[in-house]
């Protein structure tokens, strides 16, 4: 029982409750900035937030008239992620949790009710949910213990910060203590918790996606780890667009960009990182090479230089670069004519060459290859006084081989003089051969003599066809590379091709349509007339 002072005292004057406040300085804590990939699909967005301090104590405790304490406990009133004191951005969520803790219980006090103000926090943030005891009304939250000397089990609630609140600020202040049996208690000093302040997310952790590069080529797919120049807060990326000549595919924190079949060129496209602070759009630039080395060779068509009817005296490529070919014959000779002269036409350009000049001889060019791609190569083949035989040899230039023309049995190229043929084949070049020897060679001639035999024209040894998209024009050609059985409407100035053409008869020449002054010649210094006709037309044979 309670003596009878203490009685006396408690029934005059009632039990005087104070609640204390300490507010501790909010102090943030730096991040360190990472950018690692993360799964496309984000999961629960993370706080926004610049941490301050965790926990706001509040003390309370009963006194009596005479200042004597009868009585405390304290009440942690704890933020997650730390925000007393620090920032956060609109959408974010946190958690309150109010934990009363009495160490000290008075002899007459079995229950009490504390009260706190939320008015700055309601106007700042939606309650998401809430747990443990105590109520909400308006904007005070009241906890009550559920007695005998028991203390109320945490209050938790979730916040969501309300979008349009950036400037304002957040705080929670205990407004009061009271007992069942004792009188109101008086609230100490009445201190709110350290403000959270509302800023933008960028403010915060800035969200900034940087531009990309990658480079690949034809028919091969490349992985973009675009996070890994990116700023963010374990950034996600979100968005991606659809690259005009390709496929992009997110794959965790990268991007795999896959170019469309036979494409190469320039494409793009953007992709959207999001963080717990805010979004960024950046773009990906790709530059997708040419499978193969773009290679031909110089001079097919035999237009350089340009002779007045027929010339046996021009020196090949040991002394003369700018012809393009070499000549095994004694002399160091080529001979080219004119198309028309002795009424034979030239097949592609305005001229074209004897490999029978002064003798029985070769002609070849020497070309940088890469093992392993695939040349194509055509010519057109016409005999002089008669039907006239040679071949093709391709290899290193230590050692060449015969090659098979296209639908044919036998490396022998067989014409008479009655028309152009064309023939083609396709040559991979071998492991380690990173020179490759295109020849012709002459096996008869009509006539008996050595130095007349074998017309060549319009000769092509080349790379695989390599159309490069741009942005002016729908289809272009990487210098160096041939189109492969190019559509009319598409190539209307070029020359047939092996694909098109593939049943000449003997008899059959191409003859063009234009005059020499229509010629054009491209960078190869190969001459196109446009448009061709077949005829039949006699083989003239010059005096």
């Amino acid at each position: 029982m309670l003596s009878g002072a203490l009685m006396t005292l408690l029934a005059a004057a009632g039990a005087q409750v104070t609640a204390d406040t300490t507010a501790q300085a909010a102090t943030a804590a730096p991040y360190t900035a990472t950018t690692t990939p993360h799964a496309a699909t984000r999961a629960a967005a993370a706080p926004c937030v610049r941490p301050a301090q965790a926990t706001y104590p509040v003390d309370y405790y009963w006194k009596n008239v005479l200042g004597g304490i009868l009585g405390r406990g304290s009440v942690p009133v704890t933020t997650s992620p730390a925000l007393w004191g620090g920032e956060i951005a609109p959408g974010s969520t946190f958690t309150v949790t109010l934990a009363h803790r009495t160490t000290q219980w008075p002899l007459l006090v079995s229950r009490y009710t504390t009260t706190w103000d939320l008015s700055s926090l309601l106007a700042g943030a939606d309650v998401v949910s809430q747990s443990g005891t105590g109520t909400i009304s308006g904007t005070t939250l009241s906890i009550t213990s559920p007695g005998v000397k028991t203390d109320p089990s945490p209050k938790v609630i979730v916040f969501r910060v309300k979008p349009g609140t950036v400037g304002r600020s957040m705080t929670i202040r205990p407004t009061g203590i009271s007992s069942v049996i004792a009188a109101p208690g008086q609230l100490g000093n009445n201190t709110p918790a350290p403000p959270i302040r509302i800023v933008n997310g960028q403010s915060i952790w800035p969200t900034n996606a940087a531009d990309d590069t990658a480079t690949t080529v034809q028919d091969t797919a490349v992985s973009v780890p675009v996070l890994s120049n990116d700023i963010g807060r374990s950034p996600t990326i979100s968005a991606v667009t659809a690259p005009a000549n390709g496929t992009a595919t997110i794959s965790g924190g990268s991007i795999v960009y896959t170019p469309a079949p036979l494409f190469a060129g320039t494409d793009t496209f953007t992709y959207t990182i999001t963080t717990d602070c805010g979004t960024s759009t950046a773009t990906v630039t790709v530059e997708v090479a040419c499978k193969y080395k773009p290679i031909d060779l110089v001079n097919g068509s035999f237009e350089t230089p340009p002779v007045a009817t027929v010339d046996w005296n021009i020196p090949d490529a040991a002394t003369n670069p700018a012809v393009g070919w070499h000549t095994t014959a004694s002399d160091g000779k080529l001979e080219f004519w004119r198309g028309g002269a002795s009424g034979v036409p030239s097949a592609d350009g305005l001229q074209f060459a004897e490999l029978n000049a002064s003798e029985v001889s070769t002609l070849y060019q020497d070309l940088p290859t890469v093992p392993g791609t695939p040349m194509t190569w055509s010519l057109y083949h016409r005999g002089r006084l008669g039907t006239d035989v040679m071949q093709v040899l391709i290899g290193s230039p230590g050692s060449l081989a015969p090659q098979v023309p296209a639908g044919a049995t036998s490396p022998d190229i067989s014409d008479d003089n009655t028309a152009w043929r064309l023939y083609s084949g396709v040559y991979i070049v071998p492991p380690g051969q990173t020179v490759t020897r295109f020849a012709f060679t002459s096996v008869s001639a009509a006539g008996g003599t050595p130095t007349a035999g074998n017309f060549l024209d319009g000769v092509s040894f080349s790379t695989p066809p390599c159309p490069i998209i741009t942005a002016t024009s729908r289809l272009a050609t990487a210098p160096g590379a041939s189109l492969a059985k190019p559509a009319p409407a598409d190539l209307p100035n070029a020359k047939p091709g092996p694909a098109d053409l593939p049943n000449l008869r003997a008899g059959t020449t191409i003859i063009p349509n234009a005059q020499a002054g229509a010629a054009k010649t491209d960078g190869h210094r190969r001459t196109h007339h446009t448009p061709a006709r077949l005829r039949n037309h006699p083989a003239g044979d010059p005096a």
